[in-house]
């Protein structure tokens, strides 16, 4: 019979093993690709994130997305080595920079909060970010000068695609938010005196875009409320609108701009276009580079450990 202390200890073996199924060589290569391994203790690790989704799916789904994961891990690999050889590094500064893209208006401590809420341990995601950045340098190396992205096929794709680039009437206005009708009328005998529609709203307008003059930037009809819409559409560029009331308050419009319904040129939208298709054919060229690349490596899975991983859903 076994003492408690021994019993308890065995216990503890027995569920550390069934966290997957079997005790199996942890640092034993799962996966050999070329010169590099991956072992069942670091595609664990990599699985991690997954394991809640794991436990609920039968058998034969669990060996698929397992699988998957080997797939996305050994091209992963690929381009580690890809990037070794050709002397790409990720600078502590590149990090930074891509954490704080990331982090937006969160401070440092309450992202890492929110990954580790999401289930996500904080030190590997950091590794996965440098490998994403990485995989991109890599991608950017491998497609350097190799599109041929030029005016035949930006012609090309505007002709084809020309619904895509039809816009409606728009206008670019300006307002000015007031607190009281006096005051809207006092303004706008300014504005028709010749005093600068911008710099008033910056001084009097209590709209958060008086930073920026009153700008509402370009938009089309039925972006705003009926009743500013048929003030704006109907008012000539460079007139002042009568006071206009609303829950906010007392508006003032000016109209700076108005651009009339139909497609965009080709020249306004070539840039744009130039950009899509390059980025469209440099992927292109980057998966081709990465197919032929697994084709003349040698790798070797070990599927009788893969096999052995399944997830039993805790009682």
């Amino acid at each position: 019979m076994l003492t408690p202390r021994l019993s308890g200890f065995c216990l503890f073996l027995l569920l550390l093993c069934l966290s997957l199924s079997g005790c199996q060589n942890e640092s034993a290569p799962l996966i050999k690709i070329g010169e590099r391994t991956i072992s069942l203790s670091a595609f664990r690790q990599e699985i991690k994130p997954l394991q809640t989704e794991l436990v609920l799916l039968p058998s034969e789904q669990q060996k698929l997305l397992l699988r998957q994961v080997l797939s996305q891990l050994i091209d992963q690999e690929l381009l580690l080595a890809e990037a070794q050889s050709r002397g790409i590094l990720i600078s502590e500064q590149e990090m930074q920079q891509a954490l704080d893209d990331l982090r937006g208006n969160y401070s440092a401590a309450e992202y890492l909060q929110i990954l580790r809420n999401s289930g996500q341990d904080p030190e590997h995601w950091m590794q996965q970010l440098r490998i994403r950045l990485l995989s991109a340098k890599v991608a950017a190396r491998i497609t350097r000068g190799k599109s041929l992205i030029g005016s035949p096929q930006i012609e090309e794709y505007y002709l084809q695609q020309l619904e895509e680039y039809r816009r409606p009437e728009q206008l670019q206005a300006r307002q000015m938010l007031l607190a009281t009708e006096e005051e809207a009328i006092r303004l706008r005998n300014r504005l028709l005196a010749g005093a600068s529609f911008a710099k008033l709203a910056r001084q009097h307008s209590i709209s958060p875009d008086r930073e920026n003059g009153g700008d509402l930037g370009l938009f089309a009809l039925g972006q705003f409320p009926p009743e500013f819409d048929e003030i704006l559409f109907n008012l000539t560029p460079g007139r002042v609108s009568p006071p206009i009331k609303s829950p906010y308050g007392i508006h003032l419009f000016l109209v700076d701009k108005r651009h009339k319904a139909g497609v965009l040129p080709l020249a306004e939208v070539e840039a744009a276009i130039r950009q899509k298709l390059q980025s469209t054919e440099e992927a292109q060229l980057y998966l081709q580079w990465l197919q032929e690349l697994r084709e003349r490596t040698e790798v070797q899975i070990d599927w009788e450990q893969l096999d052995k991983l399944h997830f039993e859903k805790a009682e």
